[in-house]
C-alpha cells in the first residue's frame, strides 16, 4: 500500500485549574477543526525545568491534527500558520514560560 505524506501539528498546552487554559484549548481546537477537518486532545503528564532549576509536574494536553500540506512545498505556509499559532498562544497565556508547538511529516497507509 502506498503512504501518503502529511504534516503533523502538536500544540502542548498546560492543564491549569485557571479557565483560560480550558477556553483556549476549546478555541485551537475548533481552529484546528476548521482549518483542517478535526483535532484530538490527549491529556497527559510529564515534568520540566522551571527557569529557577526546580523540576515539577507538568500536567498537559496534547493537541494535534494531521494536515494535507507537504512537508517540503508548504514550508513557507506551515511557518506562517504555527507562528500565527504561537502569538496567540502567547497572548493570551502571558505567564508561561514556553509553550511548545511542534511540526513534522508523517505518513499514513492509504
Amino acid at each position: 500500500m502506498p503512504l501518503l505524506e502529511k504534516v503533523r501539528i502538536e500544540l502542548f498546552i498546560p492543564d491549569l485549574p485557571d479557565p483560560i487554559y480550558t477556553r483556549l484549548l476549546e478555541e485551537l481546537g475548533d481552529e484546528l477543526s476548521y482549518a483542517f477537518g478535526g483535532c484530538t486532545v490527549t491529556p497527559t503528564q510529564g515534568k520540566y525545568r522551571s527557569t529557577a532549576g526546580s523540576i515539577l509536574p507538568d500536567k498537559i494536553n496534547i493537541l494535534f491534527t494531521d494536515t494535507p500540506l507537504s512537508w517540503e512545498k508548504d514550508r513557507l505556509l506551515l511557518e506562517q500558520y504555527t507562528t500565527a499559532l504561537q502569538q496567540v498562544v502567547q497572548q493570551v497565556l502571558r505567564n508561561e514560560e514556553a509553550i511548545l508547538i511542534a511540526v513534522y511529516p508523517i505518513y499514513h497507509v492509504e
